[in-house]
Order: structure tokens, then C-alpha cells, then sequence
């Protein structure tokens, strides 16, 4: 896999929860209703689904995780269903654990759980266990159920995991997207209370202004990452926070310039997209293609990695808005990667791979919801060869 790629798979993690924290679990009342789970992580499995998921992990061409995938298929036990435990608590240390299931009687919360799935995993998860539920489809499409305790909800991952009100409608424009996320917080969006108040970050960019406190948004932010325009260096990025008072927010948002512009050199340029006014920063140039503007909608203010990002973003195109809904959710197109590493590898004047990774899936999609004493995400990972 190319730097390029990894670049971009990173960033659809990223977005994809800020959260690849999600895909370790569950913690519901259904975890309750079940057996004590067993101490540290635990994997009980059907056999030839669990070959089944590894032979799509090696379709990841050239990658350590394609080359582990290839070890474990010859690895797996000759037997209907097997079973794996660390008592580390990685999963990752359960792989050459795997043996035969014995039907001790400390997995009988997890066969109950794998009733009607291919594979289940139970971790520890802040103090507490969550589940993983799987199947494998013949045609290669996946269906992964996590479910999360509510203590998993700390820190950054607390901007991934939704609460009861939906998210509403999409702000951005779905067209030729590599990773769409938008998410309504279970505790909104406070994000100066992520950032420690002496940190570099707190001194640098003034998070602990009005709008990062979240006292002029109401909870929801989206982002989405374009496929770049050919001869650049960097996909198109943008990111929407709704706000509860239009005037309100533009006036914390320029506070926010303006504090920026105490730390760095930056000049404000007007600017203006429709209907919607804003300002851009062109001379904050430290990152590449980072000319980073903004403007204010009916309900959000839209925030740009540059021009082109925010024009794309507010587009108006993508008549399926990516099938988001008004839940809190991401998707990820997998089968755009390829132009996207074309693109930037030419911008960039690098060697493209002689021969591109093929995911084997075209798209990922995760929809998440609160419950009683936890999150639940679901995850579709579609092939396209079912279609």
C-alpha cells in the first residue's frame, strides 16, 4: 500500500468515529441478560466463516495485514468452531491461541451471544466487557454489531458516540466523497474540554473560545473528504458545525480569527459562497493546499481546508445525500481510493503502484445508536459482488 493510501485510509478511520475505538465493542442491556463474560478477551467461532473473513483480508495485496491474514488461514484448526483467549485483553493476542472450542462452561455467555453469527469477541472495554457480533456473506459482504459500554464514551471518542436525538439531514455535499460522518454527540460538542488549558494547543488556537466550548453550536458536527481535484496535493476536506444562533456564531467564529491572528501572521480575506458570507486565512500556509475559509449557512458554520474545499462541500449534488439519514453514522468508498492515489501521486510526482491495492469491499458503513446502558454501531462492509 502506497504512503498515499495509507495517508487516506487513515483519515477515513479517523473519520469513521474518531473512532476505530468503536470497533473493539458493546456494552448494552443485552450484554447484561447473558452469562459473566470470560477474563481478558475472548473469540469463539465458526470455522469456515472465520477462513471466510480472513480469505477477504488477504485481497489487501502487499500489506502486513494481507501477509497475517494468509498465515492465520493456514494456521486454523481442523475442526467446526474454534475458540481464542488472551488474557492481555488484545486481540491481537488471541490469533495464535486459536484452537478447538472445548464448550468450557466460561464461554457460554459467548455462544449465547453468537446465536445467529458467524463469530462473536467479547474485550474488556473501560472497565467493563464489550461484544462484537459478525457474519460473513458468501458474496463477501460483512455485518459487524459492536456494542459499547457507556463508560466507553470518555475523551475524543465521546464526539462518535451519538445520543437519542437524531443527527437531521446532511449540510454537505455527497458527491464524489471519500469518507461522509456526521454525528450528533451524546454529550454535544464541547471540544475546548478536550484540550488541557496550558496545552500548546489551548495557547496556540484559543480553543477555549465561545464556539469551541460549544456554547453558540447545537451538538452536531459532519465532515466529509472529497476525491482531490487533479493537481493537488490534498483531497478537499470539510467540516459543518450546526449552530443554535446564526449571529451568535459568526461572532464567536470571528472572535476565533481574530484570537488566531494574536499567535501567526495571517490575513483575513473576506469571502463569499452563495448567499453565505465568511472570511478565508490564505497565508496560513503550514500544511499543504491549507488556505482554510469558512462560511455561515442557514443552520451551520462550514469550515474549509481551502476555497476549493468549501465550494465542493456546498455543491448542492449527491441526490442519496450518501444514505446517512438523520442518524448519527459514516461511510467510507472504499472503490474511490484508486482515483484518489492517481491523483495525488501525480500532483506529487511519485511513483503510483505498479499494481494498486483492491479492497475487497466498495464501501463501509456504520450507523450508530444509544441504549439503555450503551452504544450500539452497526457496520456494513459491502462488496459489491451480491449487487
Amino acid at each position: 500500500m502506497s504512503r498515499l493510501r495509507s495517508q487516506i485510509l487513515a483519515l477515513s478511520i479517523t473519520a469513521l468515529g474518531l473512532g476505530s475505538v468503536s470497533w473493539i465493542a458493546t456494552g448494552c442491556g443485552e450484554i447484561e441478560a447473558v452469562e459473566r463474560w470470560p477474563s481478558g478477551a475472548a473469540l469463539l467461532a465458526d470455522t469456515r466463516s472465520l477462513d471466510r473473513l480472513l480469505e477477504q483480508v488477504t485481497r489487501l495485496e502487499g500489506t502486513p495485514l494481507a501477509r497475517r491474514a494468509e498465515r492465520l488461514r493456514a494456521e486454523l484448526p481442523d475442526c467446526p468452531i474454534v475458540e481464542g483467549r488472551a488474557e492481555s485483553g488484545r486481540i491481537s493476542d488471541i490469533w495464535p491461541a486459536l484452537s478447538c472450542a472445548t464448550g468450557s462452561a466460561d464461554l457460554n455467555g459467548l455462544e449465547q451471544a453468537r446465536d445467529g453469527w458467524d463469530i462473536a469477541l467479547s474485550v474488556p472495554v473501560a472497565g467493563d466487557h464489550g461484544l462484537g457480533t459478525l457474519s460473513v456473506e458468501a458474496s463477501g459482504d460483512i455485518e459487524l454489531e459492536l456494542q459499547l459500554p457507556r463508560a466507553a464514551a470518555e475523551g475524543l471518542a465521546s464526539l462518535a458516540l451519538p445520543g437519542g436525538k437524531a443527527a437531521g439531514s446532511t449540510e454537505l455535499s455527497a458527491s464524489e466523497t471519500l469518507i461522509h460522518a456526521r454525528v450528533r454527540p451524546r454529550g454535544g460538542l464541547d471540544l475546548a474540554a478536550l484540550v488541557p488549558a496550558n496545552s500548546q494547543g489551548a495557547r496556540l488556537f484559543q480553543l477555549k473560545s465561545e464556539l469551541f466550548a460549544g456554547l453558540v453550536l447545537d451538538g452536531v458536527w459532519e465532515i466529509a473528504t472529497y476525491l482531490p481535484e487533479e493537481g493537488q496535493a490534498m483531497p478537499r476536506t470539510a467540516l459543518a458545525l450546526n449552530f443554535s444562533n446564526r449571529a451568535a456564531a459568526i461572532a464567536a467564529m470571528e472572535d476565533f480569527i481574530g484570537n488566531l491572528q494574536k499567535s501567526w501572521p495571517v490575513a483575513r480575506t473576506f469571502f463569499r459562497l452563495g448567499e453565505a458570507d465568511g472570511a478565508c486565512l490564505l497565508d496560513l500556509a503550514i500544511m499543504p493546499g491549507l488556505a482554510p475559509c469558512y462560511v455561515a449557512t442557514d443552520r451551520a458554520l462550514v469550515v474549509g481546508w481551502n476555497p476549493a474545499s468549501l465550494r465542493k462541500a456546498l455543491d448542492g449534488q449527491g441526490g442519496e445525500r450518501d444514505g446517512l439519514g438523520d442518524s448519527s453514522g459514516a461511510i467510507i468508498h472504499l472503490d474511490r481510493f484508486a482515483d484518489a492515489d492517481r491523483i495525488l501521486s501525480a500532483s506529487l510526482q511519485t511513483e503510483a503502484n505498479a499494481r494498486p491495492t483492491r479492497y475487497p469491499w466498495k464501501r463501509i458503513s456504520a450507523k450508530a445508536t444509544p441504549d439503555a446502558s450503551g452504544f450500539r454501531l452497526v457496520l456494513q462492509f459491502e462488496s459489491g459482488r451480491g449487487t
